[in-house]
């Protein structure tokens, strides 16, 4: 936790192209909030959203590094990705259903529209309507999402070092240590009739976690979590365990 106060650790971070354009992305509602009077409904559905796309943009990492193992792999890598496709849409919908009853609850102009249920593409134009000009922030997601999947993953080679099961998981943690966070900001400014501070507030608690996520281990941040993550990249491990073989243990 030092680490987050460390001035080094935020020079580190913030001196990575990447880093800084995410932070740039993150911050770029502050202007819905100030030129279109975006409340947080808008907000939190554009944080929604973004797990959709972040999704999508998984699906070829999974395909890729699968089919980097030959024709066994490209074989699972098609599976993962199906699998992906339905779990993780499955996710998406009751993270997004129980958004749209909190929204349903907090905004009395919705009082008597029923929210949306377990429908994710309906979901997900509720988003894109739900405050003036949402389109150009979602625009700018996928602009930056399709950005590190070119660099990171093709230009840099982050296929040849990774495998498809490490790739489908890879999303879920960002959704549930960032999300679960998100739900209860949400639900407080519902709670406390939306003020602008608030949503403010919710804006920059997800651009100071972007730096965070995005710094590539700048700020030394470790749990068993991205332990495990990072473990379960290792091809060699993959490999084997796909020929059946017995998988050593990493090491504490």
């Amino acid at each position: 936790m030092n680490n987050f106060f460390n001035p080094a650790s935020w020079g580190r971070a913030l001196t990575k192209p990447l880093v800084l354009l995410g932070l740039a992305v993150d911050l770029f509602p502050i202007y819905g909030v100030i030129a279109f009077g975006w409340n947080a409904v808008p907000l939190v559905m554009l944080y929604w959203m973004e797990n959709i796309i972040a999704g999508a943009f998984t699906i070829p990492r999974i395909f890729v590094s699968g089919a980097s193992f030959g024709g066994a792999g490209f074989l699972l890598g098609a599976f993962l990705c199906v699998f992906f496709v339905f779990h993780y849409g499955l996710f998406c919908a009751v993270h997004g259903t129980f958004l749209m009853v909190f929204i349903a609850m907090g905004d009395s102009s919705l009082a008597n529209q029923p929210p949306v249920m377990m429908d994710v593409g309906a979901m997900f134009r509720f988003g894109l309507t739900s405050a003036p000009n949402v389109e150009y922030f979602v625009y700018a997601i996928i602009g930056f999402q399709a950005l590190v999947l070119l660099w990171e993953f093709f230009v840099k080679g982050e296929w040849k070092t990774s495998n498809p099961m490490a790739e489908m998981f890879a999303p879920y943690g960002r959704i549930i240590v960032l999300h679960f966070a998100i739900f209860a900001g949400a639900g407080a400014l519902f709670l406390l009739g939306q003020p602008v501070i608030g949503v403010l507030g919710l804006i920059l608690f997800r651009a100071v976690y972007g730096v965070i996520s995005n710094s590539g281990g700048a700020f030394g941040f470790e749990n068993e979590f991205t332990k495990s993550l990072d473990a379960a990249r290792n091809r060699e491990a993959f490999m084997k365990a796909m020929r059946g073989e017995k998988v050593d243990e990493p090491e504490a």
